[in-house]
């Protein structure tokens, strides 16, 4: 009896799928470590937007630039959930004070720039405003101001420190045993 030998096809079209298989996997890998890194960029964009947001609030009911750059320092050490002060924490937020001085005057800035519009237009003769997509908006300018001193403030520490700055806001939380009782 001849023994039974497999057509030359199976061989061929194996090959092709373990070579599919392979692409897959390869594929699979690639967006893991890309949806891995959107994952982070998206917590750094959000814990840049909260940081920020706890500066501005903090600021927004001060009298002056030291009164807004105690709030803003406070705010932060919340932020990062700081209870106690150190040097190392201090110096950190001593480096924030172009930051808070930046946030204190795009504050100041947007209240005269409403105090202008309001005194240049009665509320009689008032009429819904035409923003046009073309032109910059107001605060454009001071937008960019505000997030050049925020990436100022982030290098500044990097340097500092030899680490991105939203590293601070990473919490390790250690593998808790799961009980059944």
């Amino acid at each position: 009896m001849i023994p039974f030998s497999p057509p030359a096809a199976l061989d061929a079209l194996e090959r092709a799928a373990a070579e599919v298989g392979a692409a897959e996997s390869q594929l699979r890998d690639q967006f893991a470590k890309e949806i891995a890194q959107l994952e982070t960029d998206r917590r750094r964009a959000y814990r840049r937007f909260h940081f920020l947001s706890a500066l501005v609030s903090a600021d927004a009911t001060a009298a002056d630039r030291e009164t807004s750059r105690a709030a803003q320092r406070l705010a932060a050490a919340e932020e990062l959930e700081w209870a106690g002060r150190d040097a190392a924490r201090d110096e950190v937020l001593d480096a924030m004070t172009p930051l808070a001085d930046a946030v204190h005057d795009d504050r100041l800035a947007r209240e005269e720039e409403a105090r202008a519009a309001a005194e240049a237009r009665p509320e009689a003769d008032a009429e819904p405003v035409a923003y046009s997509l073309d032109e910059p908006a107001h605060g454009e300018g001071r937008e960019t101001a505000l997030l050049i001193a925020l990436s100022d403030f982030e290098a500044r520490f990097e340097a500092l420190r030899g680490k991105p700055f939203a590293e601070l806001f990473d919490r390790y939380m250690p593998d808790t045993p799961l009980v059944d009782f």
